[in-house]
C-alpha cells in the first residue's frame, strides 16, 4: 500500500473517531460563552480566529497525537467510500479541533442554544 494512500485512510479514519467523539467534547466544553464570533473560555484566552489555510474538495487534515503536528492530504480514489467505511459524519457548520495537554477534542462549531 503506498504512503498516500496510508495517509488517506488515516485522515479519514482520525476524522471518523474524532468526529464520532465530538459530542462528547461538547457536553464538557463551550468556547462560545455566549460569544457566536469568537472563541472565548472562562478567563478569555481565545483569541480572534485567523485562518491558516484552505481545504479543496477531495483534502483532509490529520493531527499527529504524538507531536501534534498537522498535515493535509488528498483522498486517493472515491472519497464517499473511506467516509462510509470510517463512519464519519457531516459537520453542519464547522469543525474547531482544539488540544488541551495531551489530548485533542472536535466541536461541531455550531454554538448552543
Amino acid at each position: 500500500m503506498s504512503k498516500r494512500t496510508f495517509f488517506a485512510i488515516g485522515a479519514a479514519t482520525a476524522l471518523g473517531i474524532v468526529a464520532g467523539a465530538s459530542t462528547l467534547a461538547v457536553a464538557q466544553f463551550n468556547p462560545w460563552n455566549n460569544n457566536v464570533v469568537n472563541m472565548r473560555s472562562m478567563t478569555d484566552n481565545w483569541g480572534p480566529p485567523s485562518t491558516v489555510g484552505q481545504l479543496a474538495s477531495n483534502e483532509g487534515i490529520y493531527v499527529d497525537m504524538k507531536e501534534f503536528k498537522i498535515n493535509k492530504g488528498v483522498a486517493k480514489g472515491d472519497p464517499q467510500a473511506q467516509i462510509a467505511k470510517s463512519g464519519a459524519r457531516e459537520v453542519s457548520d464547522g469543525a474547531i479541533i482544539f488540544r488541551s495537554g495531551d489530548k485533542l477534542y472536535i466541536v461541531d462549531s455550531k454554538p448552543p442554544q
